[in-house]
C-alpha cells in the first residue's frame, strides 16, 4: 500500500491505495511525433482526441537536445495499449464525405471530391454512397504535416 496525497480545494487528504504495477500507471513521456508515426494517426487526430478527453493523456511543449521545441505527450501503457488496438480498427473505418471534412478539418466539400479524384485520399462505394477510407484521411494529414514541418525548417 502506498499513500498518495491528493489536493481538494485548499486543503489535502491522504488516501492509502493499493500499489500498482509501475508499468501501468506511471506515464511514459514521448515525442508526439513517435506516437504519430507508431500509430500511424496524424498529430492533429491525437491532439484532438487528447484535447477532448477521449484518450488519458497530457500534452505539452518541451525542448529538444538541439533546443528546438518539441510536443510531448503523456500516457500511460494502459492508453498506449489502447490506442495500438483502436488505431488500427480506426484507420480501416469509412466515413461519409461530410465526416471526412470534419476530420480534415475542410469546410469546402470540393476540396473532398478533389481529393478522391487526384488519389490523394481513398474512396469506397457502400450501399451506392462514397465513402472515404479513414486510415487515408490520417494518411494525407500525416503527409500534410511532414510537408508543413518541412517549410517550418526552412
Amino acid at each position: 500500500m502506498s499513500k498518495v496525497g491528493l489536493p481538494f480545494s485548499k486543503c489535502h487528504r491522504m488516501h492509502i491505495v493499493p500499489d500498482r504495477p509501475a508499468t501501468s500507471r506511471q506515464p511514459k513521456t514521448m515525442p508526439l511525433d513517435e506516437l504519430s508515426e507508431h500509430l500511424q494517426l496524424s498529430k492533429q487526430t491525437l491532439v484532438r482526441w487528447t484535447d477532448r478527453h477521449l484518450i488519458d493523456a497530457d500534452l505539452y511543449w518541451s525542448l529538444s537536445d538541439a533546443n528546438e521545441e518539441i510536443r510531448m505527450i503523456d500516457l500511460t501503457d494502459e492508453t498506449l495499449d489502447f490506442l495500438e488496438d483502436f488505431a488500427a480498427d480506426y484507420r480501416e473505418d469509412v466515413v461519409s464525405r461530410t465526416e471526412a471534412r470534419r476530420i480534415l478539418k475542410q469546410i469546402d466539400r470540393k476540396k473532398i471530391k478533389k481529393l478522391i479524384r487526384a488519389g490523394d485520399v481513398e474512396d469506397v462505394e457502400v450501399d451506392e454512397e462514397t465513402r472515404v477510407v479513414v486510415g487515408s484521411l490520417e494518411d494525407y494529414l500525416m503527409r500534410r504535416e511532414r510537408v508543413e514541418e518541412e517549410e517550418d525548417d526552412e
